[in-house]
């Protein structure tokens, strides 16, 4: 719905490469004006905003001179986690409306501080050790504390192993810190908390295929499929807890995912995204209650008002869902068949690319490897698997020499 409010605002974005769409549906519909902000020239939101600025997003000076002498209003940030972790303090201190304080940032995207903080409210913590130390329950994993998208994460067998595995974390880490915990194995469960002026939502539950782990690298996401099995369990042990924690640290507006795996009956929280998450899940509770967290997020930057009408969260969802991400090895694209045919099939409500014919692929075994994120919905959980295995008979992926490219599908249970 057009807020007449919002006419003539003018919003810079930082990042937002897999919200385009959703950013400028709703820029159009309530004629924001769109001022893309980084100093990578070939990013897709310089391609689309009114107004370009290629201005490096940490650089405290340019940005606060900027943001006076174009008259911006708000800021949208989708950035990467190493970007907003380097700007979150200034930022907070330019008097625009911002979805985090630093705190509030330092707390939920620190593993190691969120666990410890969310220890107080109850939650359990996935055991964890001195990674100097000579007892140790291996096999472990070790992660920096502050990076996400599956860099710097290593699973070790071996105190030589875990003494390389250290080493690599810490160059990954923007502050040299790691955390390296037991290595669980269970079943993989995610969900997301919606805030809105101090009440929690929690839209969605989700569940996972995963393609099998590429050396030492953790295993990658194949398909996500909604609702969990596990959705009752979730609820029941973590959905209060999570509340207190974001009433604590005064998060009134906002989303954050969580991630984790069941073990022993309990759902550990392995990892957490306080942004709009590169998994694009906003696009499946939109399409299923009609809530747009992107318009949310915009609406809020420019008035403070997280908007929407968040009620229908409060129920489970309507229908079945499944993100399925189309997984590469690496190696130069030559030839992309079949996505096109795929977007027409009734079954497919969106897709969103990543790479082109002639990119690079470089991230095989990581989060980045996706070809493609596939959007679909069913009647039930056995419909939508059904079709996920029509999907992937139909896209065919080569290099230059004509050798194929996507990577080996686990079986659909």
């Amino acid at each position: 719905m057009r807020n007449e409010a919002l006419k003539g605002k003018r919003l810079a974005v930082f990042g937002a490469n897999n919200v385009i769409a959703e950013v400028t549906r709703f820029a159009k519909e309530n004629e924001i004006v769109l001022i893309s902000v980084g100093n990578i020239p070939e990013s897709a939101m310089h391609k689309v905003s009114q107004e370009q600025y290629y201005v490096d997003c940490t650089d405290e000076a340019a940005i606060k001179q900027l943001f006076a002498e174009k008259h911006i209003d708000g800021l949208l940030s989708c950035s990467s986690e190493p970007v907003i972790r380097r700007s979150v303090g200034f930022i907070e201190g330019m008097g625009i409306r911002y979805f985090a304080t630093a705190h509030q940032w330092d707390i939920l995207m620190n593993k190691q501080k969120f666990k410890e903080y969310a220890s107080h409210f109850g939650i359990k913590k996935i055991p964890d050790y001195d990674p100097m130390s000579q007892d140790i329950d291996f096999p472990v994993i070790v992660k920096p504390v502050d990076n996400g998208g599956s860099f710097g994460i290593r699973i070790c067998n071996t105190h030589q192993e875990l003494s390389e595995a250290v080493k690599y974390a810490r160059e990954n880490s923007l502050s040299g810190n790691v955390i390296c915990e037991k290595f669980i194995e269970g079943d993989y469960f995610q969900f997301e908390i919606w805030r809105q002026n101090g009440k929690s939502y929690f839209p969605y539950t989700k569940e996972r295929l995963f393609y099998a782990a590429v050396g030492d690298f953790p295993q990658q996401p194949f398909a996500d499929i909604y609702p969990s099995t596990s959705d009752d369990l979730i609820l029941r042990e973590l959905y209060a807890p999570m509340s207190e924690i974001f009433d604590s640290l005064g998060v009134d507006n906002g989303s954050c995912m969580f991630q984790g795996l069941l073990w022993n009956g309990y759902p550990y929280i392995m990892d957490t995204a306080f942004r709009l998450s590169g998994g694009m899940d906003f696009r499946v509770v939109e399409k299923d209650k009609g809530v747009d967290l992107v318009a949310s997020h915009m609406e809020y930057a420019l008035t403070g008002k997280f908007g929407g009408d968040f009620s229908a969260l409060s129920r489970p969802l309507n229908m079945a869902y499944a993100t399925l991400c189309i997984g590469l090895k690496n190696g130069k694209i030559g030839r992309i068949i079949g996505l096109d045919k795929v977007s027409q099939k009734p079954y497919v409500y969106s897709l969103f690319t990543y790479y082109a014919e002639g990119d690079e692929m470089k991230y095989s075994g990581l989060f980045l490897q996706v070809l493609s994120r596939v959007f679909i919905y069913g009647k039930d959980i056995f419909e939508v698997k059904c079709h996920i295995a029509e999907i992937i008979q139909m896209i065919e992926v080569y290099d230059e020499k004509g050798e194929p490219m996507l990577r080996d599908y686990p079986v659909i249970p």
